[in-house]
Order: structure tokens, then C-alpha cells, then sequence
């Protein structure tokens, strides 16, 4: 009898450990997957570099091509070392690829977790008379380049509305690469500001050319 009680109270010990262990393992985890999330949206910003030092200019956000539109992912994918790299850890729809669980037959690209900026098309650069390249910005250090999306570009004032994805940080957060190559763990609020209605006004200063 006397074992028996040793037992309960020793499993009932070990169920408390892994209760309170859960929340440490799950911010590890959330800690890991925004590092990860940084070093892709790097890798995509070399990849972009590539891609304007051999085209001369930065990849089109959207390139209407029959039957189906291409992104500015499509263009630089092949100087990516892995298509992981298009994805964040903290998405959902790519949990399985950073599982590995992939079938040996056919490993198909990683979905999309980002975002390029609408507004560095070649038409906005033209409006403003700058070239579109990423040393055509008057400001690269506060020009959002790529960031977590649902979508593939982030159009304000539609990107707050539809293609957020605030995976960081319990969901306030999510990651954002500059014109400048300097990734930040942001809030929506550091781009704009929320009325009492509840709406948000977007500060277009982060994403225009000038």
C-alpha cells in the first residue's frame, strides 16, 4: 500500500512539472520561430539583392502572366539555397514542411508566409522619379521591404484589414524586413494609430518611395 501511495504522489509530482514546464516549452518555441522567421525574411532580402544586381532592378511585385499572375517570389526563388526560406515557422500552413514531413516522391515549394511591399513597383517609383531599386529609396532604413502576410504583398490600408499575420510574441507581434536589410519584431501600432472607433490610420511614410 505504502509503495502504491509513493507512486501516485510521485506521477502526481510529474504531472505538475509538465504543466508548468508547457509554458516555458511554448515560449521557447515562439522564441524560436520568430529568430527562424528573421533569418528567411534575411535570406529573402540577399536573394532580392542577387536578383537586382542581375536584372538591375528589384523583382516585380505582381507580373500579370497567362493563365495564372506571378509574384515577386517566382523571381527570386532560384537565388534562394532552399524554398524554406518563403516561409515562417509560426504559419500554420507551413507546419509540415518544418516538420519534414514531406513525401520522399515530391517535395513541393513552402508556402508563402510573406509579404512584399505594393508600393515599390515600378510604377509608384516613376510617379515619385526614382529608380526602382532598393538605392532609389530616400529612405531604406524606414521602407518596409517584406513582413509576415497571409498574402503576397502588403497593401495598407488593406494589409491591416485582410493579409496581417501577427505570429510573434502571443499573436501582438510579427517580423519585418527594412529596405536597408534590418529586420524588426513589430506591432501594428508602430505603423499608425488605432481611433476611438476602433479604425486604424496607417502611416504611409514606412512604405512609399519618398
Amino acid at each position: 500500500m505504502r509503495n502504491y501511495r509513493e507512486l501516485l504522489i510521485i506521477l502526481a509530482l510529474l504531472a505538475v512539472v509538465a504543466v508548468m514546464a508547457v509554458p516555458i516549452v511554448s515560449e521557447a518555441n515562439r522564441e524560436a520561430h520568430a529568430v527562424i522567421c528573421q533569418r528567411h525574411l534575411a535570406h529573402l532580402y540577399q536573394a532580392t539583392l542577387q536578383y537586382q544586381e542581375e536584372t538591375g532592378v528589384l523583382p516585380y511585385v505582381e507580373l500579370k502572366t497567362k493563365p495564372l499572375w506571378k509574384w515577386w517570389s517566382e523571381l527570386i526563388r532560384p537565388y534562394l539555397e532552399s524554398s524554406l526560406s518563403m516561409s515562417c515557422p509560426a504559419d500554420p500552413r507551413a507546419a509540415d514542411f518544418f516538420r519534414k514531413v514531406q513525401s520522399p516522391l515530391y517535395i513541393p515549394p513552402s508556402p508563402l508566409s510573406f509579404g512584399m511591399n505594393w508600393w515599390l513597383r515600378e510604377g509608384c517609383a516613376r510617379k515619385c522619379g526614382a529608380k526602382t531599386r532598393l538605392d532609389g529609396l530616400s529612405r531604406p532604413q524606414e521602407t518596409v521591404l517584406f513582413a509576415d502576410s497571409k498574402g503576397p504583398y502588403l497593401m495598407p490600408e488593406r494589409f491591416w484589414t485582410y493579409e496581417k499575420a501577427m505570429r510573434h510574441d502571443n499573436e501582438t507581434r510579427a517580423n519585418f524586413i527594412y529596405a536597408d536589410g534590418s529586420v524588426r519584431l513589430q506591432p501594428q501600432t508602430d505603423f499608425g494609430v488605432f481611433k476611438e472607433d476602433g479604425t486604424f490610420v496607417t502611416d504611409f511614410t514606412k512604405w512609399h518611395w519618398k
